[in-house]
């Protein structure tokens, strides 16, 4: 057998008894070893006053026109985040208005305070009556925090809304309104409902 072959073999048995070695030395669990921990699923979103992450980042003052009433909100109820408020102000929008046009009152229900669900409810019913159809939402441009206040554990936050709206065979219009969400600080139920609308 060629010298060169015998060398080479020799070598690959000495380099698989290394590994060999390597593997039952460190392949092994001892039982000693953390175990992995499962990454929390991201939170459906809601439209609540709780920031979605677990730990608190710093959290700086609000400034404008709605500032003092944000920071008083902000000191009743820790959890409030403004960002993650806007985000749901934006969603919950979104899903009156289409609810609204579709005349589902289920939907509405748990979105509004009882005299606004009186309201929408009422309008809906004079809609329907005369066949008439509800404004569907075409593109909503902005949604700013305009005010807010805290009265005793009543907190309230107005959002100016700008958005299209197709109205049948009016076409589609500009709407820009005010919505007033209000909350309980001390309620466990961390959603905000629409208290009042009025034009901006």
């Amino acid at each position: 057998m060629d010298q060169g072959l015998i060398e080479i073999l020799i070598l690959a048995f000495v380099a698989g008894f290394v590994l060999f070695r390597l593997y039952t030395t460190l392949g092994r669990r001892t039982g000693s070893e953390r175990p992995a921990s499962p990454t929390p699923a991201p939170a459906q979103g809601e439209f609540s006053s709780e920031t979605p992450s677990p730990v608190r980042r710093p959290v700086p003052a609000p400034s404008g026109p709605a500032g003092e009433g944000l920071l008083s909100i902000v000191r009743a109820d820790p959890s409030f985040d403004v960002e993650h408020f806007v985000v749901g102000a934006r969603g919950a929008y979104e899903l009156i208005v289409n609810a609204f046009a579709k005349g589902d009152r289920e939907a509405l229900g748990g979105l509004l305070t009882p005299r606004v669900f009186e309201s929408y409810s009422a309008a809906i019913a004079q809609r329907e009556s005369s066949g008439g159809t509800g404004p569907e939402l075409v593109r909503l441009r902005t949604a700013e925090v305009v005010d807010a206040s805290l009265e005793g554990e009543m907190a309230r936050v107005v959002v100016k809304f700008e958005a299209e709206l197709a109205e049948g065979a009016h076409g589609v219009r500009e709407a820009r309104e005010r919505w007033t969400f209000e909350r309980n600080v001390r309620s466990a139920d961390p959603n905000w409902l629409l208290a009042r609308v009025s034009a901006a």
